[in-house]
């Protein structure tokens, strides 16, 4: 592409632009600057020579130790280990029980970070034990791609070490502190080393190291090295009871004062909320009671990686920051720095960036000035540049999202799911950042307590802090009773029973501390944050009213059908009559289609029926369409007119005061796979339909919320 430049000169009758008047004063003063003589060696040898001798010698002022020169001498480095030995509680190491939640969360997040960047489908074995009075044990094995043994004093004895730092891609670890910083603080509170295991491959030997951290020299000490044979207790025994080696993996095990408790906040919620958001991990973990929890993984694909790092965006990018890039950028030309230096910016976006900061391209970035670089920031501003591209941050997904949340929420039976939203990426401070919501309620959720918030930062569970959290804030901002939900004043957490999953995706989460606990409030995650969560819950509030509309056809359909046979028998026995048949005088009261469905899951699949009554005067005719998500339907009774996709359609014709019944199979359907059953009528009033929504040509319930969410997020 040739070089572009732009002529800026004014007529002389036009004023000059106060923007470039400040550049021209700046670089004047540049020169100003430029032009102050130094104090040459000779003037000061000149001034020198005039002092007095006198016969009193001078004495050497230097030599004498002042207050500063003590202090200076008292001053020195310190250790990064040994500033956060001191300031633990900054960690999350503040009270045994956050203690042991934190030791584990750092482990765990080590591990399910390995696994998938090294394309392995996680297993992990978490397990916890008594060691004495507030002293734990903890171990975290995993089947990941191993360490090899002289990295392992570095991994787990020294801070801020670590391969992810400043990386530019989305992972759960971003400092290099945390499960070196588990081991310091299980080290400093029980004296006792930690053990590591790790297996890189089937042509190594397995090796076990045991090691302390040095903190006043932030390195791993290696007390004991030993190769051993490592069985894989996950795998089953042969014949002779005798478990195969394990390929490749790592496990870690060290003892900390700490406390385990079952009340949330607790380890077992931790694992718990991690297998929601991770369903391609299988977990096992075992308390000290030795019970033993598993969670199986609900599908058997990775989640995609990052397909590379992310350039800040031009959009919400710092003054100072984009000084600091300029000056050490690589280009010798405006356009190619921005392309360059920068995410989303195409040859349309530099030309306008460019011109609206009416800045020429020939200027090197190097000599940008500080007016120059707030003309830039302004432009950025009031240009339209895309979002960031889809392969920089990687979403967990509205359909993985809700089989997470079927999987481990099983025990609440819960009567709706919602369907998840990820919004586009947008932008804060240059960094991409993306929003996902979901939300489940009834069953056996409590009706009179607040809703369960379920907090996620790049798929890691936040349990502590939710008051200064950023997504506490956008849900007590929205006012939860024009979704169906309780809220006192319109303000606060809503009460109900509902669990509202918010999960922020970003390159840099904003934490509001090193323990990485809490979202800080910032303007552009809140804002998508309520855009997400108002857009979901309008299929919550779509699908309260429909329960609720479906509670009063029914509470009257009952009345009727105890009140008329009463009256009918009485009158008929004053008038010496038969009792007449009612059941057009029930459809003229009620005037519906009731539709109900009965679900029954057993060895073979799943078994559907659908019951049709026709509690209208006149005959209903009209096409019901069926789908079960994710499912295929083999088998349907009476055999439908017609397919499309997934669906199958079947038209009804039906007298008034009749019923029909139809019935589908799914055979691989299993109770923790189904989502469902949806269903759709065409050609008829759906006033008039209780149990189906009207056909719009989008099958997924809650799409039309989803798209207007992305229209949202797009603009």
């Amino acid at each position: 592409m040739g070089q572009m430049t732009f002529n800026f000169e004014t007529e002389e009758k036009e004023p000059e632009k106060k923007q470039d008047k400040e550049i021209k004063e700046e670089k004047k003063n540049v020169k100003k600057e430029e032009q102050i003589p130094e104090t040459s060696n000779e003037t000061v040898n000149k001034e020198e020579k005039k002092i007095p001798i006198t016969k009193e010698p001078v004495k050497n002022k230097k030599n004498k130790k002042t207050k500063a020169h003590q202090m200076a001498k008292e001053q020195r480095d310190i250790p990064v280990s040994e500033f956060f030995e001191q300031n633990r509680h900054i960690l999350g190491f503040d009270n045994p029980t956050h203690s042991l939640i934190t030791a584990v969360k750092e482990g765990v997040d080590n591990s399910l970070d390995a696994c998938e960047q090294a394309g392995i489908l996680p297993d992990l074995i978490i397990k916890i034990g008594n060691q004495g009075k507030d002293e734990l044990s903890i171990s975290i094995e995993d089947n990941g791609p191993g360490i090899i043994e002289e990295n392992v004093p570095n991994v787990f004895g020294r801070l801020l070490y670590g391969s992810r730092f400043g990386s530019g891609k989305q992972s759960r670890g971003q400092q290099g502190i945390g499960i070196s910083a588990a081991i310091m603080y299980g080290q400093l509170t029980t004296g006792r080393s930690a053990v590591i295991s790790t297996r890189i491959s089937k042509e190594h030997l397995a090796t076990k190291i045991t090691m302390k951290l040095d903190t006043r020299n932030n390195r791993g000490n290696v007390e004991r090295k030993e190769d051993f044979v490592w069985k894989d207790d996950l795998q089953e025994a042969n014949e002779d009871g005798i478990y195969p080696e394990k390929e490749h993996g790592t496990k870690v095990s060290f003892s900390i004062k700490g406390r385990y408790r079952e009340a949330r906040p607790s380890v077992l919620e931790y694992i718990k909320s991690t297998a929601i958001v991770n369903p391609h991990a299988k977990i096992i973990f075992i308390n000290p009671d030795e019970k033993v929890f598993t969670f199986d993984r609900a599908i058997s694909n990775l989640p995609k990686l990052p397909t590379e790092g992310v350039k800040p965006h031009p959009h919400g990018v710092e003054l100072g920051q984009l000084m600091r890039m300029a000056q050490h950028s690589s280009e010798y030309q405006m356009a190619k720095f921005l392309r360059k230096d920068f995410s989303s910016m195409g040859t349309k976006s530099i030309n306008d960036v460019l011109k609206k900061a009416r800045i020429a391209n020939i200027v090197r970035p190097q000599d940008l000035t500080r007016v120059e670089a707030k003309a830039l920031i302004e432009a950025f501003k009031n240009t339209s540049i895309r979002t960031p591209t889809s392969g920089i941050l990687v979403p967990i997904g509205p359909k993985l999202i809700k089989m997470g949340l079927k999987q481990v929420l099983e025990e609440y039976r819960p009567d709706f799911y919602t369907l998840p939203i990820s919004r586009t990426p947008s932008v804060f401070s240059g960094t991409p950042f993306l929003v996902e919501v979901g939300m489940v309620y009834g069953g056996n959720l409590p009706k009179d307590q607040p809703v369960q918030m379920l907090r996620f930062a790049n798929r890691v569970p936040l349990l502590y802090q939710a008051g200064g959290c950023a997504i506490t804030k956008a849900i007590q901002s929205i006012n939860w009773r024009l979704y169906g939900l309780e809220q006192k004043g319109g303000k606060g957490t809503p009460s109900g029973p509902a669990i509202i999953l918010i999960h922020v995706a970003s390159t840099n989460i904003p934490f509001t501390s090193e323990a990485k606990e809490a979202i800080a409030d910032i303007t552009e995650i809140k804002k998508d944050i309520v855009l997400a969560l108002r857009n979901n819950a309008k299929t919550l509030a779509r699908h309260l009213k429909k329960q609720k509309k479906r509670a009063k056809v029914s509470e009257k359909f009952d009345l009727v059908q105890k009140v008329l046979p009463a009256i009918a028998e009485k009158t008929s026995s004053v008038v010496g009559k038969p009792v007449p048949n009612l059941d057009k005088v029930v459809a003229a009261i009620m005037d519906v289609v009731w539709i109900e469905e009965k679900i029954n899951y057993n060895n073979e699949g799943i078994d559907i029926e659908i019951k049709i009554t026709n509690y209208r005067l006149r005959s209903a005719n009209f096409k019901l369409r069926a789908e079960v998500p994710g499912h295929s339907i083999t088998n349907a009774e009476p055999r439908p007119g017609k397919r499309s996709g997934n669906q199958i359609i079947w038209s009804v014709g039906l007298p008034t005061t009749e019923t029909t019944k139809y019935k589908l199979s799914i055979p691989e359907g299993t109770r923790s796979s189904f989502e469902g059953l949806e269903l759709w009528i065409e050609g008829m009033d759906s006033t008039n339909i209780i149990g189906a929504e009207p056909w719009t040509g989008i099958s997924d319930p809650g799409i039309n919320e989803a798209m207007e969410a992305e229209k949202q997020g797009l603009s």
